[in-house]
């Protein structure tokens, strides 16, 4: 999945009927911090995707690897020679069709 910004709305959506993914072996995700474009605290925002994520995991879905995505990168002229992300990768395995 990579709907730019607005994976974070769709799985609060597709969260809301977790049966929808009960049939799925394997998600990946590019997830974007997105308060860049939004007008929610910083604090408001990261509780925000924690609790998503925790969601996600409660579903049966483990994270397997996650990655820098590096054509999110970009710098910040309050800290020069520093590079920041934008978006990460996440590698998904639900691990109730381990069994």
């Amino acid at each position: 999945m990579d709907i730019e910004c607005s994976e974070w709305s769709a799985f609060e959506a597709i969260l809301a009927s977790p049966k929808c993914l009960s049939k799925v072996k394997q998600l990946m995700i590019e997830f974007h911090r997105c308060g860049l474009y939004s007008k929610r605290t910083l604090h408001q925002e990261f509780v925000g995707y924690w609790r998503t994520l925790r969601r996600i995991d409660r579903l049966g879905f483990k994270l397997w690897r996650v990655w820098n995505n590096i054509v999110c990168n970009f710098t910040w002229s309050q800290f020069p020679g520093e590079m920041f992300h934008n978006c990460f990768n996440a590698y998904y395995i639900n691990v109730n069709y381990l069994l």
